[in-house]
Protein backbone atom coordinates (compact mmCIF):
# COMPACT_ATOMS: atom_id res chain seq x y z
CA UNK A 1 0.00 0.00 0.00
CA UNK A 2 1.15 3.56 -0.81
CA UNK A 3 3.04 5.33 2.02
CA UNK A 4 1.38 8.61 3.04
CA UNK A 5 3.79 11.28 4.28
CA UNK A 6 2.59 13.73 6.92
CA UNK A 7 4.62 16.63 8.25
CA UNK A 8 6.96 15.38 10.99
CA UNK A 9 5.62 17.86 13.56
CA UNK A 10 2.15 16.25 13.32
CA UNK A 11 3.07 12.67 14.23
CA UNK A 12 2.51 13.44 17.92
CA UNK A 13 -1.04 14.65 17.17
CA UNK A 14 -2.55 11.73 15.27
CA UNK A 15 -6.02 12.32 16.78
CA UNK A 16 -6.16 15.81 15.25
CA UNK A 17 -4.75 14.44 11.98
CA UNK A 18 -7.52 11.82 11.79
CA UNK A 19 -10.19 14.47 12.35
CA UNK A 20 -8.65 16.58 9.59
CA UNK A 21 -8.55 13.57 7.25
CA UNK A 22 -12.23 12.85 7.91
CA UNK A 23 -13.09 16.49 7.15
CA UNK A 24 -11.08 16.37 3.91
CA UNK A 25 -12.91 13.18 2.95
CA UNK A 26 -16.26 14.80 3.74
CA UNK A 27 -15.38 17.88 1.67
CA UNK A 28 -14.61 15.60 -1.28
CA UNK A 29 -17.77 13.50 -0.93
CA UNK A 30 -20.18 16.39 -0.27
CA UNK A 31 -20.51 17.44 -3.96
CA UNK A 32 -21.29 13.83 -4.91
CA UNK A 33 -24.24 13.69 -2.46
CA UNK A 34 -25.13 17.38 -2.67
CA UNK A 35 -28.74 17.13 -3.86
CA UNK A 36 -29.90 13.67 -2.80
CA UNK A 37 -32.57 15.21 -0.49
CA UNK A 38 -33.23 18.48 -2.36
CA UNK A 39 -34.07 17.05 -5.77
CA UNK A 40 -37.14 19.19 -6.39
CA UNK A 41 -35.03 22.35 -6.30
CA UNK A 42 -32.52 20.81 -8.71
CA UNK A 43 -35.33 19.73 -11.04
CA UNK A 44 -36.71 23.29 -11.20
CA UNK A 45 -33.24 24.85 -11.58
CA UNK A 46 -32.21 22.67 -14.54
CA UNK A 47 -35.69 22.14 -15.99
CA UNK A 48 -35.18 18.39 -15.60
CA UNK A 49 -37.27 15.30 -14.97
CA UNK A 50 -36.76 13.13 -11.85
CA UNK A 51 -35.00 10.46 -13.94
CA UNK A 52 -32.53 13.09 -15.18
CA UNK A 53 -31.52 13.80 -11.59
CA UNK A 54 -31.22 10.07 -10.87
CA UNK A 55 -28.95 9.77 -13.89
CA UNK A 56 -26.86 12.73 -12.71
CA UNK A 57 -26.38 10.98 -9.35
CA UNK A 58 -25.44 7.65 -10.92
CA UNK A 59 -23.18 9.06 -13.65
CA UNK A 60 -21.13 10.55 -10.81
CA UNK A 61 -20.85 7.08 -9.29
CA UNK A 62 -19.82 5.75 -12.71
CA UNK A 63 -16.98 8.29 -12.53
CA UNK A 64 -16.03 6.95 -9.09
CA UNK A 65 -15.83 3.29 -10.08
CA UNK A 66 -14.09 4.10 -13.38
CA UNK A 67 -11.41 6.09 -11.55
CA UNK A 68 -10.95 3.79 -8.55
CA UNK A 69 -8.53 1.22 -10.05
CA UNK A 70 -6.53 3.98 -11.76
CA UNK A 71 -6.48 6.11 -8.62
CA UNK A 72 -4.42 3.56 -6.70
CA UNK A 73 -1.78 3.91 -9.40
CA UNK A 74 -1.96 7.68 -9.87
CA UNK A 75 -1.43 8.33 -6.16
CA UNK A 76 1.87 6.44 -6.45
CA UNK A 77 3.01 8.72 -9.27
CA UNK A 78 2.45 12.11 -7.59
CA UNK A 79 3.21 13.32 -4.09
CA UNK A 80 0.13 13.08 -1.87
CA UNK A 81 0.01 16.81 -1.23
CA UNK A 82 0.29 17.76 -4.91
CA UNK A 83 -2.23 15.08 -5.89
CA UNK A 84 -4.87 16.27 -3.43
CA UNK A 85 -4.35 19.97 -4.14
CA UNK A 86 -4.84 19.45 -7.87
CA UNK A 87 -7.94 17.30 -7.21
CA UNK A 88 -9.57 19.92 -5.00
CA UNK A 89 -8.77 22.78 -7.37
CA UNK A 90 -10.43 20.82 -10.18
CA UNK A 91 -13.34 20.11 -7.83
CA UNK A 92 -13.82 23.83 -7.20
CA UNK A 93 -13.82 24.49 -10.95
CA UNK A 94 -16.39 21.73 -11.51
CA UNK A 95 -18.68 23.20 -8.83
CA UNK A 96 -18.38 26.63 -10.45
CA UNK A 97 -19.31 24.97 -13.75
CA UNK A 98 -22.39 23.32 -12.18
CA UNK A 99 -23.37 26.72 -10.81
CA UNK A 100 -23.23 28.35 -14.26
CA UNK A 101 -24.46 25.53 -16.53
CA UNK A 102 -28.15 24.95 -17.27
CA UNK A 103 -27.80 22.42 -20.09
CA UNK A 104 -28.52 18.87 -18.86
CA UNK A 105 -25.90 17.20 -21.07
CA UNK A 106 -23.14 19.49 -19.83
CA UNK A 107 -24.42 19.06 -16.29
CA UNK A 108 -24.16 15.25 -16.63
CA UNK A 109 -20.58 15.59 -17.93
CA UNK A 110 -19.67 17.80 -14.96
CA UNK A 111 -21.30 15.30 -12.61
CA UNK A 112 -19.13 12.54 -14.10
CA UNK A 113 -16.03 14.58 -13.28
CA UNK A 114 -17.45 15.19 -9.80
CA UNK A 115 -17.30 11.42 -9.36
CA UNK A 116 -13.75 11.29 -10.71
CA UNK A 117 -12.59 13.94 -8.24
CA UNK A 118 -14.51 12.36 -5.34
CA UNK A 119 -12.80 9.03 -6.00
CA UNK A 120 -9.39 10.64 -6.40
CA UNK A 121 -9.59 12.17 -2.95
CA UNK A 122 -11.55 9.39 -1.21
CA UNK A 123 -9.16 6.63 -2.29
CA UNK A 124 -6.20 8.65 -1.08
CA UNK A 125 -7.96 9.42 2.21
CA UNK A 126 -8.70 5.72 2.75
CA UNK A 127 -4.97 4.98 2.57
CA UNK A 128 -4.17 8.02 4.73
CA UNK A 129 -6.62 6.93 7.45
CA UNK A 130 -5.14 3.43 7.34
CA UNK A 131 -1.64 4.81 7.79
CA UNK A 132 -2.59 6.50 11.09
CA UNK A 133 -3.85 3.27 12.67
CA UNK A 134 -2.02 0.31 14.26
CA UNK A 135 -1.69 -2.73 11.99
CA UNK A 136 -4.14 -4.91 13.95
CA UNK A 137 -6.84 -2.21 13.82
CA UNK A 138 -6.14 -0.90 10.33
CA UNK A 139 -8.72 -2.87 8.35
CA UNK A 140 -11.61 -2.80 10.86
CA UNK A 141 -11.34 0.76 12.22
CA UNK A 142 -10.23 2.28 8.90
CA UNK A 143 -13.10 0.68 6.98
CA UNK A 144 -15.54 1.71 9.72
CA UNK A 145 -14.53 5.38 9.65
CA UNK A 146 -14.49 5.48 5.86
CA UNK A 147 -17.73 3.67 5.12
CA UNK A 148 -19.70 5.22 7.98
CA UNK A 149 -19.13 8.54 6.25
CA UNK A 150 -20.09 6.96 2.92
CA UNK A 151 -23.42 5.79 4.40
CA UNK A 152 -24.24 9.05 6.18
CA UNK A 153 -22.76 11.70 3.89
CA UNK A 154 -25.97 12.24 1.90
CA UNK A 155 -27.99 13.01 5.03
CA UNK A 156 -25.26 15.19 6.55
CA UNK A 157 -25.07 17.25 3.35
CA UNK A 158 -28.88 17.25 3.22
CA UNK A 159 -28.97 19.11 6.55
CA UNK A 160 -26.97 21.98 5.08
CA UNK A 161 -28.79 21.82 1.75
CA UNK A 162 -32.20 21.95 3.42
CA UNK A 163 -31.15 24.87 5.61
CA UNK A 164 -30.06 26.76 2.48
CA UNK A 165 -33.15 26.09 0.37
CA UNK A 166 -35.43 27.26 3.21
CA UNK A 167 -33.59 30.56 3.59
CA UNK A 168 -31.95 31.41 0.26
CA UNK A 169 -31.66 30.50 -3.40
CA UNK A 170 -30.82 26.84 -3.95
CA UNK A 171 -27.62 27.65 -5.88
CA UNK A 172 -26.05 28.82 -2.63
CA UNK A 173 -25.53 25.12 -1.91
CA UNK A 174 -22.69 25.23 -4.42
CA UNK A 175 -21.13 28.19 -2.61
CA UNK A 176 -21.15 26.10 0.56
CA UNK A 177 -19.53 23.16 -1.25
CA UNK A 178 -16.82 25.44 -2.64
CA UNK A 179 -16.23 26.80 0.87
CA UNK A 180 -15.75 23.24 2.20
CA UNK A 181 -13.23 22.51 -0.55
CA UNK A 182 -11.28 25.71 0.14
CA UNK A 183 -10.97 24.69 3.82
CA UNK A 184 -9.86 21.23 2.66
CA UNK A 185 -7.13 22.80 0.50
CA UNK A 186 -5.83 24.67 3.56
CA UNK A 187 -5.82 21.46 5.63
CA UNK A 188 -4.02 19.51 2.90
CA UNK A 189 -1.35 22.22 2.78
CA UNK A 190 -0.91 22.11 6.55
CA UNK A 191 -0.92 18.32 7.00
CA UNK A 192 0.93 16.66 4.14
CA UNK A 193 4.65 16.75 3.46
CA UNK A 194 5.44 18.09 -0.04
CA UNK A 195 8.33 15.60 -0.36
CA UNK A 196 8.03 11.94 -1.33
CA UNK A 197 10.39 9.01 -0.89
CA UNK A 198 8.35 6.64 -3.06
CA UNK A 199 9.44 5.71 -6.59
CA UNK A 200 6.80 6.99 -9.06
CA UNK A 201 4.60 4.36 -10.72
CA UNK A 202 5.01 4.48 -14.55
CA UNK A 203 1.74 5.77 -15.98
CA UNK A 204 2.27 4.03 -19.31
CA UNK A 205 1.59 0.75 -17.48
CA UNK A 206 -1.98 1.86 -16.67
CA UNK A 207 -4.65 0.24 -18.85
CA UNK A 208 -6.09 3.48 -20.26
CA UNK A 209 -7.99 1.72 -23.07
CA UNK A 210 -9.64 -0.62 -20.57
CA UNK A 211 -10.64 2.41 -18.52
CA UNK A 212 -12.28 4.04 -21.56
CA UNK A 213 -14.17 0.81 -22.30
CA UNK A 214 -15.39 0.62 -18.72
CA UNK A 215 -16.46 4.28 -18.60
CA UNK A 216 -18.48 3.77 -21.79
CA UNK A 217 -20.06 0.55 -20.53
CA UNK A 218 -20.86 1.88 -17.05
CA UNK A 219 -22.37 5.12 -18.37
CA UNK A 220 -24.47 3.23 -20.93
CA UNK A 221 -25.64 0.77 -18.26
CA UNK A 222 -26.67 3.64 -15.96
CA UNK A 223 -28.66 5.22 -18.80
CA UNK A 224 -30.46 1.96 -19.63
CA UNK A 225 -31.32 1.10 -16.02
CA UNK A 226 -32.63 4.58 -15.17
CA UNK A 227 -34.47 5.51 -18.37
CA UNK A 228 -35.43 1.96 -19.42
CA UNK A 229 -38.39 1.46 -17.02
CA UNK A 230 -39.86 4.83 -18.06
CA UNK A 231 -39.53 4.10 -21.80
CA UNK A 232 -40.86 0.53 -21.72
CA UNK A 233 -37.37 -0.93 -22.08
CA UNK A 234 -36.56 -2.32 -25.52
CA UNK A 235 -39.73 -0.92 -27.06
CA UNK A 236 -37.71 2.31 -27.24
CA UNK A 237 -35.01 2.23 -29.96
CA UNK A 238 -32.52 4.34 -27.96
CA UNK A 239 -32.68 1.95 -24.99
CA UNK A 240 -32.11 -1.02 -27.31
CA UNK A 241 -29.08 0.51 -29.05
CA UNK A 242 -27.50 1.78 -25.82
CA UNK A 243 -28.03 -1.67 -24.24
CA UNK A 244 -26.06 -3.22 -27.10
CA UNK A 245 -23.27 -0.66 -26.58
CA UNK A 246 -23.23 -1.37 -22.82
CA UNK A 247 -23.06 -5.15 -23.28
CA UNK A 248 -20.40 -4.97 -26.01
CA UNK A 249 -18.07 -2.56 -24.20
CA UNK A 250 -18.31 -4.36 -20.85
CA UNK A 251 -17.64 -7.71 -22.55
CA UNK A 252 -14.58 -6.25 -24.29
CA UNK A 253 -13.45 -4.82 -20.94
CA UNK A 254 -13.68 -8.21 -19.23
CA UNK A 255 -11.90 -9.98 -22.11
CA UNK A 256 -9.14 -7.38 -21.99
CA UNK A 257 -8.73 -7.73 -18.21
CA UNK A 258 -8.42 -11.50 -18.51
CA UNK A 259 -5.65 -11.16 -21.12
CA UNK A 260 -3.48 -8.33 -19.73
CA UNK A 261 -0.41 -8.78 -17.54
CA UNK A 262 -1.27 -5.69 -15.46
CA UNK A 263 -5.09 -5.46 -15.56
CA UNK A 264 -7.19 -2.89 -13.76
CA UNK A 265 -8.90 -5.76 -11.90
CA UNK A 266 -7.70 -9.32 -11.40
CA UNK A 267 -10.61 -11.56 -12.43
CA UNK A 268 -8.95 -14.56 -10.77
CA UNK A 269 -10.42 -13.45 -7.43
CA UNK A 270 -13.73 -14.97 -8.57
CA UNK A 271 -12.15 -18.41 -8.35
CA UNK A 272 -12.77 -18.11 -4.62
CA UNK A 273 -16.30 -19.32 -3.90
CA UNK A 274 -16.29 -17.48 -0.58
CA UNK A 275 -15.52 -14.17 -2.33
CA UNK A 276 -18.31 -14.74 -4.87
CA UNK A 277 -20.71 -15.48 -1.99
CA UNK A 278 -19.59 -12.31 -0.18
CA UNK A 279 -20.19 -10.23 -3.31
CA UNK A 280 -23.69 -11.69 -3.64
CA UNK A 281 -24.37 -10.66 -0.04
CA UNK A 282 -23.12 -7.17 -0.83
CA UNK A 283 -25.34 -6.96 -3.93
CA UNK A 284 -28.35 -7.97 -1.85
CA UNK A 285 -27.47 -5.53 0.93
CA UNK A 286 -27.04 -2.50 -1.32
CA UNK A 287 -30.16 -3.36 -3.30
CA UNK A 288 -32.38 -3.87 -0.26
CA UNK A 289 -31.05 -0.93 1.79
CA UNK A 290 -32.36 1.54 -0.80
CA UNK A 291 -35.88 0.79 0.42
CA UNK A 292 -35.26 3.65 2.86
CA UNK A 293 -35.76 6.01 -0.11
CA UNK A 294 -39.33 4.70 -0.39
CA UNK A 295 -39.85 5.67 3.26
CA UNK A 296 -38.56 9.19 2.63
CA UNK A 297 -40.80 9.43 -0.45
CA UNK A 298 -43.80 8.23 1.59
CA UNK A 299 -43.06 10.82 4.28
CA UNK A 300 -43.01 13.61 1.71
CA UNK A 301 -45.92 12.58 -0.53
CA UNK A 302 -48.36 10.89 1.86
CA UNK A 303 -47.57 12.48 5.22
CA UNK A 304 -46.77 15.87 3.67
CA UNK A 305 -43.43 16.34 5.43
CA UNK A 306 -41.13 19.17 4.40
CA UNK A 307 -37.51 18.45 3.31
CA UNK A 308 -36.42 19.64 6.77
CA UNK A 309 -38.67 17.05 8.44
CA UNK A 310 -37.29 14.31 6.19
CA UNK A 311 -33.71 15.30 7.04
CA UNK A 312 -34.52 15.41 10.76
CA UNK A 313 -35.95 11.89 10.55
CA UNK A 314 -32.90 10.84 8.57
CA UNK A 315 -30.71 11.81 11.52
CA UNK A 316 -32.18 8.82 13.37
CA UNK A 317 -30.83 6.72 10.50
CA UNK A 318 -27.40 8.31 10.94
CA UNK A 319 -27.56 7.59 14.68
CA UNK A 320 -28.40 3.95 13.95
CA UNK A 321 -25.47 3.63 11.53
CA UNK A 322 -22.97 5.15 13.97
CA UNK A 323 -24.17 3.14 16.98
CA UNK A 324 -24.21 -0.18 15.12
CA UNK A 325 -20.82 0.51 13.49
CA UNK A 326 -19.25 1.12 16.90
CA UNK A 327 -20.77 -2.15 18.16
CA UNK A 328 -19.57 -4.02 15.05
CA UNK A 329 -16.02 -2.69 15.41
CA UNK A 330 -15.84 -3.61 19.10
CA UNK A 331 -17.19 -7.11 18.42
CA UNK A 332 -14.79 -7.77 15.51
CA UNK A 333 -11.77 -6.44 17.40
CA UNK A 334 -12.67 -8.67 20.34
CA UNK A 335 -12.74 -11.77 18.12
CA UNK A 336 -12.83 -11.99 14.33
CA UNK A 337 -14.82 -15.21 14.49
CA UNK A 338 -17.78 -13.03 15.51
CA UNK A 339 -18.16 -11.86 11.89
CA UNK A 340 -20.89 -14.42 10.96
CA UNK A 341 -22.86 -13.47 14.09
CA UNK A 342 -22.81 -9.81 13.06
CA UNK A 343 -24.01 -10.69 9.57
CA UNK A 344 -26.85 -12.79 11.00
CA UNK A 345 -27.81 -10.02 13.43
CA UNK A 346 -27.72 -7.42 10.66
CA UNK A 347 -29.99 -9.36 8.31
CA UNK A 348 -32.31 -10.18 11.24
CA UNK A 349 -32.70 -6.46 12.05
CA UNK A 350 -33.13 -5.64 8.34
CA UNK A 351 -35.90 -8.26 8.13
CA UNK A 352 -37.60 -6.83 11.23
CA UNK A 353 -37.42 -3.32 9.72
CA UNK A 354 -39.17 -4.40 6.53
CA UNK A 355 -41.72 -6.48 8.46
CA UNK A 356 -42.49 -3.52 10.75
CA UNK A 357 -43.16 -1.22 7.80
CA UNK A 358 -45.36 -3.87 6.18
CA UNK A 359 -47.41 -4.33 9.35
CA UNK A 360 -47.75 -0.74 10.57
CA UNK A 361 -47.68 1.54 7.50
CA UNK A 362 -50.70 3.87 7.64
CA UNK A 363 -51.61 7.25 6.08
CA UNK A 364 -51.22 9.07 9.42
CA UNK A 365 -48.01 7.87 11.09
CA UNK A 366 -46.51 10.43 13.46
CA UNK A 367 -42.94 11.71 13.22
CA UNK A 368 -41.84 9.74 16.29
CA UNK A 369 -43.52 6.54 15.09
CA UNK A 370 -41.75 6.66 11.71
CA UNK A 371 -38.37 7.47 13.26
CA UNK A 372 -38.30 4.00 14.83
CA UNK A 373 -38.09 2.00 11.55
CA UNK A 374 -35.75 4.64 10.10
CA UNK A 375 -33.42 4.08 13.06
CA UNK A 376 -33.74 0.30 12.62
CA UNK A 377 -32.68 0.61 8.99
CA UNK A 378 -29.56 2.57 9.94
CA UNK A 379 -28.77 0.12 12.73
CA UNK A 380 -29.01 -2.83 10.31
CA UNK A 381 -26.76 -1.03 7.79
CA UNK A 382 -24.18 -0.35 10.50
CA UNK A 383 -24.17 -4.01 11.51
CA UNK A 384 -23.84 -5.22 7.93
CA UNK A 385 -21.69 -2.95 5.82
CA UNK A 386 -18.30 -3.19 7.51
CA UNK A 387 -18.63 -6.97 8.22
CA UNK A 388 -19.64 -7.69 4.61
CA UNK A 389 -16.73 -5.61 3.32
CA UNK A 390 -14.28 -7.35 5.66
CA UNK A 391 -15.78 -10.70 4.63
CA UNK A 392 -15.08 -9.80 0.98
CA UNK A 393 -11.52 -8.67 1.67
CA UNK A 394 -10.73 -11.69 3.87
CA UNK A 395 -11.84 -14.06 1.09
CA UNK A 396 -9.00 -13.07 -1.26
CA UNK A 397 -5.20 -12.94 -0.97
CA UNK A 398 -3.72 -9.67 0.43
CA UNK A 399 -2.00 -8.94 -2.91
CA UNK A 400 -5.47 -8.74 -4.53
CA UNK A 401 -6.78 -6.21 -1.98
CA UNK A 402 -7.09 -3.40 -4.54
CA UNK A 403 -9.11 -5.64 -6.84
CA UNK A 404 -11.35 -6.55 -3.89
CA UNK A 405 -12.03 -2.88 -3.10
CA UNK A 406 -12.75 -2.11 -6.77
CA UNK A 407 -15.15 -5.05 -7.20
CA UNK A 408 -16.99 -4.08 -4.00
CA UNK A 409 -17.50 -0.63 -5.55
CA UNK A 410 -18.71 -2.25 -8.77
CA UNK A 411 -21.18 -4.31 -6.73
CA UNK A 412 -22.60 -1.21 -5.09
CA UNK A 413 -23.06 0.49 -8.48
CA UNK A 414 -24.84 -2.52 -9.98
CA UNK A 415 -27.04 -3.01 -6.91
CA UNK A 416 -28.02 0.66 -6.77
CA UNK A 417 -28.98 0.71 -10.45
CA UNK A 418 -30.92 -2.51 -9.99
CA UNK A 419 -32.78 -1.08 -7.00
CA UNK A 420 -33.65 2.10 -8.91
CA UNK A 421 -35.07 0.13 -11.82
CA UNK A 422 -36.50 -2.62 -9.63
CA UNK A 423 -38.31 -0.43 -7.09
CA UNK A 424 -39.72 1.78 -9.86
CA UNK A 425 -40.97 -1.25 -11.82
CA UNK A 426 -42.43 -2.85 -8.69
CA UNK A 427 -44.24 0.37 -7.79
CA UNK A 428 -45.59 0.63 -11.33
CA UNK A 429 -46.82 -2.98 -11.42
CA UNK A 430 -48.28 -3.08 -7.91
CA UNK A 431 -49.88 0.33 -8.36
CA UNK A 432 -51.59 -0.83 -11.55
CA UNK A 433 -52.67 -4.06 -9.84
CA UNK A 434 -54.29 -2.27 -6.91
CA UNK A 435 -55.79 0.40 -9.14
CA UNK A 436 -57.55 -2.28 -11.17
CA UNK A 437 -58.79 -3.79 -7.91
CA UNK A 438 -60.21 -0.42 -6.83
CA UNK A 439 -62.00 0.42 -10.09
CA UNK A 440 -65.06 -1.85 -9.64
CA UNK A 441 -65.58 -0.41 -6.16
CA UNK A 442 -65.25 3.20 -7.36
CA UNK A 443 -67.78 3.05 -10.17
CA UNK A 444 -70.90 5.19 -9.79
CA UNK A 445 -73.08 2.10 -9.31
CA UNK A 446 -71.01 0.79 -6.41
CA UNK A 447 -72.58 0.86 -2.94
CA UNK A 448 -69.18 1.64 -1.36
CA UNK A 449 -68.67 4.61 -3.69
CA UNK A 450 -72.18 5.93 -3.08
CA UNK A 451 -71.91 5.62 0.70
CA UNK A 452 -68.52 7.33 0.82
CA UNK A 453 -69.67 10.11 -1.53
CA UNK A 454 -72.78 10.77 0.53
CA UNK A 455 -70.68 10.92 3.70
CA UNK A 456 -68.32 13.51 2.18
CA UNK A 457 -71.23 15.48 0.69
CA UNK A 458 -73.01 15.70 4.02
CA UNK A 459 -69.82 16.87 5.80
CA UNK A 460 -69.12 19.46 3.13
CA UNK A 461 -72.72 20.68 3.15
CA UNK A 462 -72.50 21.23 6.90
CA UNK A 463 -69.43 23.40 6.26
CA UNK A 464 -71.47 25.64 3.94
CA UNK A 465 -70.71 24.24 0.47
CA UNK A 466 -73.45 24.20 -2.17
CA UNK A 467 -74.78 20.82 -3.28
CA UNK A 468 -73.00 20.92 -6.67
CA UNK A 469 -69.66 21.95 -5.15
CA UNK A 470 -69.98 19.33 -2.43
CA UNK A 471 -70.56 16.63 -5.04
CA UNK A 472 -67.47 17.63 -7.08
CA UNK A 473 -65.21 17.95 -4.04
CA UNK A 474 -66.40 14.63 -2.62
CA UNK A 475 -65.47 12.90 -5.90
CA UNK A 476 -61.99 14.50 -5.75
CA UNK A 477 -61.56 13.42 -2.13
CA UNK A 478 -62.47 9.84 -2.99
CA UNK A 479 -59.97 9.84 -5.86
CA UNK A 480 -57.25 11.25 -3.59
CA UNK A 481 -57.98 8.76 -0.81
CA UNK A 482 -57.93 5.89 -3.30
CA UNK A 483 -54.55 7.06 -4.67
CA UNK A 484 -53.10 7.19 -1.15
CA UNK A 485 -54.46 3.74 -0.33
CA UNK A 486 -53.03 2.38 -3.57
CA UNK A 487 -49.62 3.85 -2.71
CA UNK A 488 -49.72 2.37 0.80
CA UNK A 489 -50.70 -1.06 -0.49
CA UNK A 490 -47.90 -0.84 -3.07
CA UNK A 491 -45.32 0.04 -0.41
CA UNK A 492 -46.56 -2.75 1.87
CA UNK A 493 -46.25 -5.28 -0.96
CA UNK A 494 -42.68 -4.14 -1.75
CA UNK A 495 -41.61 -4.25 1.89
CA UNK A 496 -43.12 -7.71 2.29
CA UNK A 497 -41.08 -8.87 -0.72
CA UNK A 498 -37.94 -7.28 0.76
CA UNK A 499 -38.62 -9.03 4.08
CA UNK A 500 -38.78 -12.36 2.22
CA UNK A 501 -35.43 -11.69 0.54
CA UNK A 502 -33.68 -10.69 3.78
CA UNK A 503 -35.17 -13.73 5.55
CA UNK A 504 -33.81 -15.94 2.75
CA UNK A 505 -30.39 -14.29 3.17
CA UNK A 506 -30.53 -14.96 6.92
CA UNK A 507 -31.34 -18.65 6.34
CA UNK A 508 -28.57 -19.03 3.72
CA UNK A 509 -26.06 -17.31 6.02
CA UNK A 510 -27.07 -19.51 8.94
CA UNK A 511 -26.66 -22.63 6.79
CA UNK A 512 -23.29 -21.39 5.51
CA UNK A 513 -22.09 -20.71 9.08
CA UNK A 514 -23.20 -24.14 10.33
CA UNK A 515 -21.62 -25.98 7.37
CA UNK A 516 -18.36 -24.04 7.75
CA UNK A 517 -18.23 -24.76 11.49
CA UNK A 518 -18.86 -28.48 10.96
CA UNK A 519 -16.23 -28.65 8.21
CA UNK A 520 -13.65 -26.89 10.41
CA UNK A 521 -14.51 -29.21 13.31
CA UNK A 522 -13.85 -32.33 11.25
CA UNK A 523 -10.76 -30.92 9.55
CA UNK A 524 -7.67 -32.99 10.56
CA UNK A 525 -5.29 -31.22 12.92
CA UNK A 526 -1.77 -30.72 11.45
CA UNK A 527 0.99 -32.80 13.03
CA UNK A 528 2.71 -31.16 15.96
CA UNK A 529 -0.27 -28.99 16.85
Amino acid sequence: MQTIHFKETLYGHLGAVRLALIFILFAAMAPFASFALTQQHVISFYGAQPEDISFALQIAYAGIIATLPIQFRLVRYFTTRSYLLHAFILGILVNVGCLCVHDLVLFAVLRFFTGVITCSVAGCMLMAIFSTLPDHKRMVVGMSLFFSLVLTCGLLVGIGGTWVVLRANWVWVYNGLIGLQVIAVVLVTLIFDPRSTTRPYPLYQVDWLGSVLFITGASATAFVMIYGPKRYWFADASILYISIVAAATLLLFLLRQSALKRPLIDLRVFRSGKFAFAILLMLLFWGIKDSINLMYGYAGSVLGWSPADVVNAGMFNVAGVILATIIAVMVILAQKTNLPKLLLAGFAVMTFYHAWVYAYLTPDLSFHALCFPIFLHGFACGLLFVPITIFCMASIPPKAAITGIVICAYARFIATLNSLAGFYTLQLNYSQHFKEGFLPKLSTGSDIFSQRQELYKSLLTLKGYAAGEASQISTMLIAKTSAVQGQLLTLRAIFLLAAVFTTAAFVVLLTFAVVTKMRDKHKPTPAGK
